[in-house]
């Protein structure tokens, strides 16, 4: 897959002959539903390419929004596009174009600019100036160029529950993971340089690393998880505790997700690392000492272990 990258201007030009089927939105999460998008992208409907348009950073961080949270980063974004079979992925700065009209963000942005000659939106898009054009609006004004567009409905779980990001970031904050797994259609993860900690995982016999949650990141409920963690090319399963570590430091206030990778050794600092939720186990706790928070951990390495099936 190839990346446009307009912010940066890391652009590739597309030839005159080639065009896109193009799917448009936020994608925060890439959820079932925004996977449907991307699905009638590939179809093609007559164009040369299939692709994604979305914004390298989410309109309501860039509009200073402070209870923002997205689910996952520009780059785990680029890596669903990439799964999904995408040949391009177009990264816009919301702050170039927020103040299009909606008939510019059609007819110049996408059908002039890059080429699109299908595009698709989800059922409830909306987009150019204050947000005023609506998925409507989107079809239209591509029938109005000779081009054609798509308006996917909604993906409904339980015969009741549409699927949406804002959805599924409520239920990583309850710390019902695997709900938010099901209606993600892939685990919840981070995917974060490791930092220095106190480095009391390796005096006690529990080497763990730790990262910290980035500014406007859904965090996952404070407690402990199985999670599986991508290492050098390598799957392992392991325990991780988001929060605050009440036991070690009392007294701070950064949320961190501290993990335990099974059967694993070696050292990782300021190497980046893709921990995968599955389960949660526990809340976190302030135990009475350093060795009632060891044999509890031995707990939850020993029930992360039952969850075998993750890795083989």
């Amino acid at each position: 897959m190839i990346v446009i990258d307009l912010k940066s201007g890391t652009e590739t030009k597309l030839n005159t002959e080639q065009t896109l089927s193009c799917a448009v939105g936020n994608f925060d999460g890439v959820h079932i539903g925004h996977q449907r998008l991307l699905t009638e992208a590939k179809n093609l409907s007559g164009a040369s390419s299939s692709a994604a348009w979305t914004f390298k950073l989410h309109p309501r961080i860039c509009m200073g929004d402070s209870n923002a949270k997205r689910l996952n980063s520009v780059d785990q974004k680029l890596e669903q596009f990439a799964l999904a079979g995408l040949d391009y992925a177009v990264l816009e700065d919301f702050m170039s174009v927020h103040s299009y009209s909606p008939e510019d963000f059609v007819k110049k942005l996408l059908y002039k600019d890059l080429n699109v000659r299908h595009g698709v939106c989800g059922y409830n898009f909306r987009f150019g100036l204050g947000a005023s054009g609506t998925e409507t609006d989107f079809k239209e004004y591509f029938e109005q160029l000779g081009a054609t567009a798509t308006i996917v409905q909604p993906v409904i779980l339980d015969n009741e529950t549409v699927v949406s990001s804002s959805l599924i970031r409520q239920f990583i904050e309850n710390g019902n993971i695997k709900e938010a797994n099901r209606f993600l259609g892939h685990p919840f993860s981070i995917k974060l340089p490791v930092t220095e900690g106190r480095k009391l995982g390796r005096k006690i016999g529990i080497p763990t690393i730790n990262q910290v949650f980035p500014e406007y990141y859904a965090i996952p409920r404070h407690g402990v998880y199985v999670c599986t963690c991508k290492v050098e090319g390598k799957v392992h399963l392991g325990v991780s505790n988001v929060g605050i570590r009440p036991t070690i430091d009392p007294s701070t206030t950064i949320v961190n997700c501290e993990t335990h990778i099974i059967d694993f050794t070696g050292w990782l600092y300021g190497k980046i690392v893709d921990v995968q939720f599955h389960d949660f186990l526990r809340e976190e706790t302030r135990f009475s000492s350093i060795e009632e928070l060891v044999g509890q951990i031995h707990k939850d390495i020993a029930t992360a272990r039952t969850y075998s099936s993750l890795i083989s």
